[in-house]
């Protein structure tokens, strides 16, 4: 089982360092430039210009500067906001504990409506119910989150009055998180119903099932003891899996709802060309989902010892 988990820690190492190279590169030969408007009223000054790109290094090679960048990643130090001015670490760990909840109360939600839905389409299969619910999980997975978003705010807000202020980070518990995490939960909402729907219809047609029903159990038991217990493994994955995107960063359900998480943060990056902000933002954004991932593949090893010897 050691070898098993060193073997997926050690596979995604190579993905990352690709990943921040490519972001780095990005960055370097990217569009806009952070330091002019840095300058402020002296943006046409050359000798001023050339004065920060000495200052922050980026007068060097490119291979030079991302040498640099990664030995200082690995401290932890992952730069300075060009825009902000403050460090980019100190910027994302702020960040972090609110996306993290804020994707909390995202499975969650898509853990309760995806799984109970999915069931009900996998018991009544082929009928109305299963059909309507595969028509609305449909309909609000081809919604993209940056038209959706507004759509929610309009209609919560403008049309039907029934709140003010959807935006804003008040707290785990609040409305607002609520409002959030159904919009972020949306999109992904579709894949856990038919994940959930093929996995109980799967048992359910397993002989062990047809043995219990034959001596009498009720319904409700045989749902809940025996075949929930022998659908849920790859339904779990599956929301492992999704629970680390979401980790990774919702740029535009944060943007939309002003939410101040990893997503905002890139948004802000991106927006301003601030580029250690964007490249420390990726890093730790893909960071977290291969992390979620491997996490992901080590449980269901755990589970399965056929994937632990594959």
């Amino acid at each position: 089982m050691l070898l098993f988990i060193l073997r997926r820690l050690v596979s995604f190492v190579p993905v990352l360092v690709l990943l921040a190279f490519l972001t780095f590169v990005m960055s370097f030969y990217g569009p806009g430039d952070p330091l002019r408007v840095m300058m402020g009223e002296n943006w046409a000054n050359e000798e001023v210009y050339q004065s920060l790109r000495h200052q922050y290094g980026l007068d060097r090679p490119l291979l030079v500067q991302f040498g640099d960048y990664v030995w200082k990643a690995l401290q932890g130090d992952f730069g300075r906001s060009y825009i902000q001015r403050i460090q980019v670490s100190e910027l994302i760990w702020n960040a972090i504990p609110i996306s993290a909840q804020l994707a909390l109360a995202a499975i969650i939600i898509i853990a309760v409506v995806g799984i109970g839905l999915g069931i009900v389409s996998a018991l009544f299969r082929n009928r109305w119910p299963d059909v309507s619910i595969g028509l609305v999980g449909v309909v609000l997975h081809s919604i993209p989150s940056f038209v959706l978003a507004p759509i929610v705010l309009v209609l919560l807000v403008s049309t039907l009055g029934i709140i003010s202020t959807p935006t804003g980070w008040h707290g785990f518990f609040s409305y607002q998180t609520f409002i959030a995490g159904a919009t972020l939960a949306a999109y992904p909402l579709l894949s856990v119903i038919r994940q959930t729907r093929a996995s109980v219809a799967d048992v359910l047609t397993q002989d062990f099932i047809r043995t219990a029903r034959a001596k009498g159990v009720s319904e409700w038991n045989v749902i809940v003891k025996h075949v929930l217990r022998n659908a849920m493994a790859p339904v779990a994955t599956s929301l492992g899996l999704t629970f680390g995107v979401l980790l990774g960063g919702a740029i535009f359900i944060e943007s939309a709802f002003a939410i101040p998480g990893m997503g905002q943060l890139l948004f802000t990056a991106l927006r301003n060309s601030d580029y250690p902000l964007l490249t420390g933002s990726t890093i730790v954004s893909g960071f977290w989902i291969m992390l979620t991932s491997v996490l992901v593949d080590i449980v269901y090893g755990l589970l399965d010892p056929r994937v632990r010897n594959s």
